[in-house]
């Protein structure tokens, strides 16, 4: 799944269940159901970064940034709890530094995580798998907007 959908998802849990305590492992568990969720990628298993990559990364980072920055200020007393789990939403995806340094997969624990990870993964390369993921981030920004 995208970063934004993630982001969006940590967010909302941070409006709805403000504590640090609480919503940090929420967001990040939230990460795995979204992952089971069908989803567009534009790279799939093995992930070689390619031309598309570059330019969606840059894009999605920014709408997100500016997505969470809007939920932030309408609930400016956890703003920063917001921040903090919008980002943990997407600590499970930074395994994908594996696909630039793939000798870290002779870790034993980081390759078992990998192919956990991997193996829940719902992606398509059909663009209906965009789909899932704006419904979803419309979603979060109706209930951030409405709690």
């Amino acid at each position: 799944m995208l970063i934004t959908p993630h982001a969006l998802t940590g967010a909302v849990i941070a409006t709805l269940v403000p504590n640090i305590t609480f919503a940090v492992p929420l967001a990040i568990s939230s990460h795995f159901i979204l992952d089971m969720v069908p989803h567009w990628q534009e790279t799939l298993y093995p992930y070689k970064p390619n031309k598309l990559t570059w330019i969606r990364i840059p894009l999605d980072l920014t709408l997100s940034i500016g997505l969470v920055w809007w939920i932030s200020q309408a609930h400016p007393n956890v703003s920063s709890v917001i921040w903090l789990t919008a980002f943990a939403a997407n600590i499970p995806d930074l395994d994908s530094f594996v696909s630039f340094s793939p000798t870290l997969l002779q870790n034993k624990i980081i390759k078992s995580y990998w192919d956990w990870h991997n193996s829940i993964q719902k992606e398509t390369s059909s663009l209906l798998g965009l789909v899932s993921q704006l419904l979803w981030s419309w979603v979060c920004l109706y209930i951030s907007f409405s709690s």
